[in-house]
């Protein structure tokens, strides 16, 4: 368990000093800066740490399970920061919408505690799952307008994301 803890954070280490390296070749005014990158990317790594440990770890998976949903919060705040600074733009709205995903996911998580997964319950794993894969690919695809190489990070950790729930779909991790 500790192992796929420690893997988990190497990773997101990994990536974080990934994106310094990139954005030290550009300008100070570079896509560094950018906190919807930094969001997008963070719920990205989260994500796939979600998914490996719940096949590797099963104890550690509610943890990330919660952080998923938690960095709407945050999210949601930069994107009501974008409209109250008069700066809204297709990231403004993939953050309200991963906002609003992670508000649903909560209530039907936590307050309301429907099991969906097993036995699949599609009329809800439907539009949660569908939901979640909109919400993360927004927040990436919104990246491109600060330019290839954010556009490639977010997108790239977006695709682990997605690979590695349907590698943990594929060993059965919601069959729990």
């Amino acid at each position: 368990m500790r192992g796929a803890y420690a893997a988990v954070l190497l990773a997101a280490a990994a990536l974080a000093e990934a994106q310094v390296g990139v954005a030290s070749a550009q300008s100070a005014g570079g896509f560094v800066r950018d906190r919807d990158l930094w969001l997008a990317t963070s719920a990205n790594v989260i994500g796939t740490g979600l998914f490996i440990t719940r096949v590797h770890a099963p104890s550690v998976a509610p943890v990330l399970g919660y952080g998923t949903q938690l960095m709407g919060a945050p999210i949601l705040a930069s994107s009501i920061a974008d409209i109250a600074g008069k700066r809204t733009d297709f990231s403004t709205w993939a953050g309200i919408g991963y906002a609003a995903w992670a508000l649903g996911a909560a209530t039907i998580d936590h307050v309301l505690r429907v099991e969906y997964r097993d036995p699949a319950r599609p009329e809800i794993l439907i539009p949660y799952v569908a939901g979640y894969y909109a919400a993360i690919g927004a927040l990436s695809a919104a990246q491109y307008r600060n330019g290839y190489v954010a556009w490639a990070v977010a997108g790239g950790t977006c695709l682990i994301t997605v690979a590695s729930s349907f590698y943990a779909r594929a060993k059965g991790a919601d069959k729990r």
